[in-house]
């Protein structure tokens, strides 16, 4: 296993301690709601751009498709003006009944090739559209996952699993529809409600079009209150949405502590607080658009009574020519929908225009995060390393003016074991943490060879290191390709190889299946100490020039343990190993034992120089004894 594969490990929180209810709105570093701006549309925008070219004949089609679906108004009007003016005699020529039939038959048969034309823009406007946003997805995730793997520590150590999921999943999800039709959505829409405005103040008639225009300041007022009120709710039920996952997930993975505590019940309570919020949050956004949407339907109602109302007057009142008007005013109608269907769509659309940049904001303000631990411009590849580590007077916290760590130095000589001893929270695992570069000093070096490993590239460092924790993770999959992990290209003999070096290879055979046999996720499938012992497999075989344990050895049993001690010692020869450990049976033949305590190096030295010091290792060692006995 590879520093790369490094897990972080977190404190598990006082069963007994009530949690606190959050507020509607996050106030843990999360972004707030801010209007749409152009920075914002541009950036999502760019997440298209590379697709250019499929989003272009996407919308061409989609245009094309929504004209020759326009064009129905049209013919109906030439219809229902041409069966009006046949019947009344008021057609040029007085056609024969045969020839009337011709007439309108042809319009029907133009009609039907508009409509098949249509239905076939639009099948191909789908595939392409499709096909493009689902690119865009793909890409965003990608690049979402490779920046997550990019980030410090620091960061996982700070933000909740649930809300690093929300972003990958919800908050990427909720930009599918935009991705996909959202430039078809504005462009056909746009370009309807302009044909039918056209349409109906040139072609039916235009007095019909003034009658109705009045209402259009109507719908502009009542889409800049509903944009004001739907703006700020959707980022407060998104906000609330996360909290629920974020709670749910949290839940699942410490479901051993959740369980050994009995606090099944105080959980579902703070559950249920939290899923009461969101659905307050959602029916809240319901009831503004429980506003919204019917203004819209009442003044789509009034337009049409308007354009009907008087336009039966017109007709009645002999104010169009003879055969006509009755085809003007059903046109006029339908063009009147027309001209109210993307206004009704881009209030729906915008809901999920709400919620798009609501997930965009979340997914850019990740984006955005830069690791605090990351190459500098002129980072070098670090050699082939011989494993000499120095502390030169080191100095770190894990928040700004708490040092955990005050002015550590020390020196690994190659091929040296470095044992770290104190109590819990002393900064042993800062330590081995800080040689790894999962963090970086406040004040002082870590030199690896010499070099400051902050000018080196962390790929070419990582390499090099190998690392074992108390608590390992085994990927889904099988032992054969969990202890490949460490070096992908390595084979058959050469994973048995390292199971052999390391003790592991008996334990692996009495399996069901072997080295195939399904280790199920996060390893539920293996024993304790059977995990740890794939876990040394695994590290063994990316063969690191500098090797780290961290409580590596507390999951297995003394008889395994051994078996493990016996194998290191062959093992770890000519490397540089850090180990830490409460057991002191594992760090006793080291060459070196630094002390830890309060962040201070306080005593060093061999085993049996510490002894003769009777300091804080002698206590400790002592301590050891009589609980042994």
């Amino acid at each position: 296993m590879t520093v790369a594969s490094f897990i972080r490990r977190k404190k598990a929180p006082d069963p007994h301690v009530r949690l606190p209810m959050p507020p509607a709105i996050a106030d843990d570093e999360e972004q707030r709601y801010r209007p749409i701006d152009r920075v914002l549309l541009k950036r999502v925008l760019g997440l298209l751009a590379p697709f250019k070219g499929q989003y272009t004949l996407g919308v061409f089609l989609g245009v094309c498709m929504t004209i020759l679906d326009m064009l129905s108004p049209k013919f109906m009007q030439w219809m229902i003006d041409y069966g009006v003016g046949y019947q009344k005699g008021a057609l040029p020529g007085h056609p024969t009944h045969a020839g009337a039939t011709r007439h309108v038959l042809m319009i029907i048969g133009t009609w039907a090739l508009c409509i098949g034309g249509a239905i076939v823009f639009q099948r191909f406007t789908i595939l392409v559209m499709t096909a493009a946003g689902e690119r865009v997805q793909f890409s965003l995730r990608r690049r979402l996952f490779g920046h997550l793997q990019r980030l410090s520590m620091s960061y996982y150590d700070k933000t909740k699993l649930g809300r690093i999921i929300s972003r990958c999943t919800s908050d990427v999800n909720s930009l599918r529809e935009i991705n996909v039709w959202g430039l078809h959505v504005i462009c056909s829409n746009l370009l309807m409600m302009l044909i039918a405005a056209v349409m109906l103040a040139t072609t039916t008639d235009w007095r019909l079009f003034v009658s109705v225009a009045w209402l259009g300041g109507v719908l502009v007022f009542a889409n800049r209150v509903y944009l004001r009120k739907a703006a700020s709710m959707w980022q407060t039920v998104r906000e609330g949405w996360t909290r629920v996952s974020t709670n749910m997930a949290e839940n699942i993975t410490g479901m051993r502590v959740v369980t050994a505590f009995n606090r099944q019940m105080p959980n579902l309570g703070v559950f249920n607080r939290l899923q009461q919020n969101n659905t307050d949050n959602n029916v809240t956004m319901s009831r503004v658009n429980g506003v919204y949407q019917p203004v819209l339907d009442l003044v789509r109602f009034v337009g049409k009574i308007i354009i009907l109302t008087y336009g039966g007057y017109l007709i009645v009142s002999g104010r169009f020519p003879p055969g006509k008007g009755v085809g003007a005013v059903v046109a006029a109608s339908l063009y009147w929908d027309w001209f109210m269907n993307p206004i009704t769509t881009f209030g729906q659309w915008y809901n999920m225009l709400m919620q798009a940049m609501a997930g965009a904001e979340r997914v850019f303000s990740l984006l955005d995060l830069q690791p605090e631990v990351q190459d500098e411009a002129e980072a070098k590849p670090l050699p082939r390393i011989v494993g000499n580590v120095t502390f030169e007077h080191v100095t770190f916290g894990y928040a700004p003016g708490r040092p955990v760590l005050h002015d550590v130095n020390f020196e690994a000589r190659p091929g040296q074991t470095i044992a770290l001893v104190g109590a819990t929270g002393s900064g042993k695992s800062s330590i081995i943490s800080l040689i790894a570069r999962f963090y970086q000093p406040q004040e002082g070096r870590v030199l690896v060879d010499g070099q400051d490993i902050r000018t080196v590239t962390c790929d070419s460092l990582h390499r090099q290191m190998g690392l074992v924790l108390q608590v390992n993770y085994l990927f889904t999959g099988t032992v054969i390709e969990n202890i490949r992990y460490a070096r992908a290209g390595a084979s058959d003999e050469e994973v048995q190889a390292a199971a052999r070096a390391i003790g592991a290879h008996d334990m692996i055979l009495t399996l069901k299946d072997g080295y195939q046999t399904d280790v199920g996720e996060r390893g539920a499938n293996m024993s304790l100490g059977q995990r740890q012992l794939i876990c040394f497999a695994r590290a063994f075989l990316a063969d690191p020039r500098i090797f780290m344990l961290d409580e590596a050895t507390s999951a297995v049993d003394t008889a395994t343990e051994l078996m493990v001690q016996n194998s290191l010692e062959k093992l770890l020869a000519g490397r540089t190993t850090f180990i830490v450990a409460h057991r002191l049976s594992t760090i006793m033949r080291a060459d070196c034992i630094l002390v830890i305590d309060q962040g201070r190096v306080i005593e060093r030295g061999t085993h049996r120089e510490l002894l003769a010091k009777g300091g804080k290792y002698a206590h400790l060692y002592e301590q050891f004894v009589r609980h042994v006995e």
